[in-house]
């Protein structure tokens, strides 16, 4: 292997004619909820060879000259003789215009007969790791023979690091220390390379489960620029855990993952954290991540299930995640996350996005890759706050590739993951998302945040209709009309923003009163005579604007109504139109951000100086008759005098339900007395009645006479009474004429 190997300079799919050409396209992933800063409508979507798994594996690869993600194929074809399925990484190249994948050659070599390995289906690139410009990639399933003249070879695994940015390579594969001694102890299963991660400092931790009956291990070993180009064990220095005598720490796959953070509170290099399944009473696939410096835990069991309401188990998954108090002093948080999808396999990977809503706190993803409709995949983003991670994702992701039948293979979103890295720059961390059964990645960028503040102030909040000191304009006539102030002001602020924002405004007079349904507006704008003002409203990163506007009063003829509150609403949102920032992205308001808002005025009535009324209304009624006759029209008129001894009754109304036996006739008019009421007949449910306007209001002392006339044209003689019920909106007095029925002979 020669130290100047670089990347290839065609596409993978150059390799392999059926492939289909790799590179990156824009698609819409809509979201399966409402969205937050992740952008997931202009994803870059980076696609492999088809079955190659590409997005198995996939990390940033950020350096002075270069911005880009690599991605691990473990399935892929290469140039390498005699290798089928060999597995690749590919070096894929980020810019806002597109951009091609290429193969990285870390291995040009074919198998050795001679040592008698074995690297067909090796699965190269199943893990991938980037710290700096040191790239690790690893090959689980590398076998060599142990023993030379035996057909058996054993899955030792193995890897290669690249140093320099991709200008010198080395084998590492500690796990092919010794011959067919350490086969018999169980190293020869070791897989090599199954995880795998970083220090801060750049050494390398190596997880090997199958090693020693599947004790497992771990291997750390300094990462350094002046390796030699060739094969390597081992590595002075290096450390490693040891065998376990007792045979109950055998089958606990130590190195199933790792990660790496710090514990013990000395402030040195990150401890590493390589996970077991020790004393678990079901199999749980565990994956390990540190979420910052201060290096809480999180361990995902996807396998996790629980009872349903049948007393079924049923597989939802669930993480667990450890808040370090001290050194050493892990207290698990609670409740735990507990996935909804069946079979979704919550946990399946976790990554640390850094602070991705800039709230000072660490947020997180999960991915659920067998979760949501056809099993596209999920990616679920938990925000952090002071007691670890909120209970409900402030985003859910849903994958684009559903499976096509119930038997063929999903697409895996969110099998690999991982973010805390500004790929582009714009101060807020990003997200790479693989989907190896669509051989996929895509990349989400984090659209900068917006945090708002708005007010909205309506006074005087009491319109008094009497008080008329504005004017408007209605045809060739000049109005005088009671009106108030209305004033808001909206101010934003957050980090790399335009200079400028737009905000589309939006304020409702009167909101809950609905033209559609009949109702009425009762406040008007007073320079459009609306109910409506909308508006774009430019506002300075940083600052405050303000803007003020006067509403006014409809005439009192206009509307009944004068008891309930106007709700003035202010509804508030970034104006789409408005042009990307310079990386390609919008800006998206914060989600805890409360976009509308409401003030309200009350009409000043007749009732006090607290504007509460409490009438006291009184209802008497007689008849002009005391006996109807069968077989007559009956003519009778209905005498009532309604009294109002209380505060201003408003919208005071006078109800007479009719009987079965009677029809109205009109309001009695011979009596200049009394009072000319205007009363509407209506039939609601077979129930016939009439309703009679009082006033609005009506004040306090009045008193009305009124009559109504009515025939009795049905009567019968099953019926020995007749009665009119009357009553007022009050509920305050309820009158019942009665009438004696008689035959005309009796007369």
């Amino acid at each position: 292997m020669g130290s100047k190997r670089h990347r290839s300079k065609t596409s993978a799919s150059s390799h392999n004619p059926s492939c289909s050409p790799m590179g990156l396209s824009l698609l819409i992933l809509l979201p399966l909820s409402v969205a937050f800063n992740l952008d997931v409508e202009n994803p870059a979507v980076y696609t492999g060879p088809s079955g190659s798994y590409f997005g198995y594996s996939v990390d940033f690869y950020m350096t002075d000259s270069s911005v880009s993600i690599i991605v691990g194929a473990p399935k892929a074809n290469t140039s390498q003789p005699n290798i089928r399925e060999g597995g690749s990484v590919f070096y894929c190249p980020w810019s806002l215009s597109q951009s091609q994948c290429s193969s990285i050659e870390f291995d040009i070599q074919g198998k050795s007969l001679l040592q008698g390995e074995f690297k067909s289906h090796q699965w190269f690139g199943a893990t991938v790791r980037v710290h700096e410009d040191s790239v690790l990639a690893c090959a689980p399933l590398y076998s060599w023979r142990t023993m030379e003249d035996k057909p058996h070879a054993d899955t030792t695994g193995s890897c290669f690091l690249s140093v320099k940015n991709f200008t010198k390579f080395v084998e590492y594969a500690p796990c092919r220390t010794g011959g067919l001694a350490d086969a018999l102890k169980g190293q020869g299963y070791c897989q090599g390379g199954f995880s795998a991660d970083f220090t801060r400092e750049g050494k390398v931790v190596l997880g090997g489960p199958g090693s020693y009956f599947w004790q497992g291990l771990a291997f750390k070993i300094k990462n350094t620029s002046y390796y030699p180009g060739f094969f390597l064990t081992s590595v002075e220095g290096q450390i490693q855990t040891k065998q376990k005598k007792e045979i109950t720490f055998d089958d606990t796959y130590m190195g199933y993952s790792v990660a790496v953070g710090e514990f013990s509170g000395d402030d040195d290099e990150g401890e590493w954290v390589p996970t077991m399944n020790l004393a678990m009473c079901s199999v749980f696939k565990f994956v390990v991540r540190i979420t910052s410096r201060m290096t809480d835990l999180l361990v995902g069991a996807p396998m996790f299930m629980l009872r349903d309401s049948d007393g079924r188990l049923e597989e939802l998954g669930r993480v667990y995640v450890y808040m370090q108090n001290g050194p050493l002093d892990l207290t698990p948080q609670l409740p735990h996350l507990t996935g909804t999808q069946t079979f979704g396999r919550f946990g399946s990977s976790i990554t640390p996005l850094g602070d991705l809503n800039q709230d000072g706190y660490n947020d997180v993803a999960i991915s659920c890759p067998f979760g949501g409709e056809n099993k596209q995949g999920l990616v679920l983003i938990y925000n952090g706050h002071v007691g670890g991670l909120r209970e409900k994702p402030s985003q859910v992701i849903a994958g684009q590739w559903a499976s096509a039948t119930p038997s063929a293979l999903p697409a895996s979103f969110g099998y690999a993951l991982r973010g805390g890295k500004d790929l582009d720059n714009n101060g807020y961390p990003d997200l790479i998302v693989g989907a190896f059964g669509a051989d996929t990645a895509v990349l989400y960028r984090s659209r900068p945040i917006v945090n708002t503040s708005a007010t909205l102030t309506v006074y005087p909040t009491m319109i008094n209709p009497e008080e008329k000191v504005c004017t408007i304009s209605r045809g060739n006539e000049t109005l005088q009309v009671s009106c108030v102030n209305l004033s808001f002001c909206l101010s934003a602020n957050g980090k790399h923003l335009p200079n400028h924002l737009e905000f589309n405004v939006e304020i409702q007079l009167d909101r809950l009163k609905q033209p559609q349904k009949g109702a009425v507006r009762r406040a008007l704008f007073l320079d459009t005579q609306l109910p409506a003002l909308q508006r774009t409203l430019t506002v300075p990163n940083g600052a405050r604007v303000c803007s003020d506007t006067k509403i006014f009063l409809r005439d009192e003829k206009d509307f009944r109504d004068k008891l309930s509150a106007i709700f003035v609403a202010l509804n508030f949102s970034l104006n789409p139109q408005a042009a990307a920032d310079r990386y390609g992205l919008w800006p998206i308001l914060n989600y805890q951000t409360a976009e509308l808002i409401e003030q309200k005025a009350q009409i000043l009535l007749d009732c006090g100086e607290d504007n509460i009324c409490v009438p006291d209304l009184k209802l008497s009624v007689h008849g002009d008759r005391k006996e109807v006759y069968m077989g007559d029209d009956n003519s009778l008129t209905l005498t009532f005098n309604a009294k109002n001894d209380g505060g201003g009754a408003y919208e005071a109304e006078l109800y007479v339900v009719l009987p079965p036996e009677a029809d109205y006739s009109g309001i009695a008019r011979n009596n200049e007395s009394l009072t000319q009421l205007t009363c509407s007949y209506e039939t609601e449910n077979q129930t016939r009645y009439l309703s009679c306007d009082l006033g609005n209001p009506m004040k306090s002392g009045t008193s009305l006479w009124a009559g109504l006339r009515f025939t009795v044209p049905r009567l019968k003689d099953t019926h020995r009474f007749l009665g009119f019920f009357k009553r007022t909106p009050y509920g305050t007095a309820m009158e019942k004429a009665q009438l004696k029925p008689q035959a005309a002979s009796e007369a």
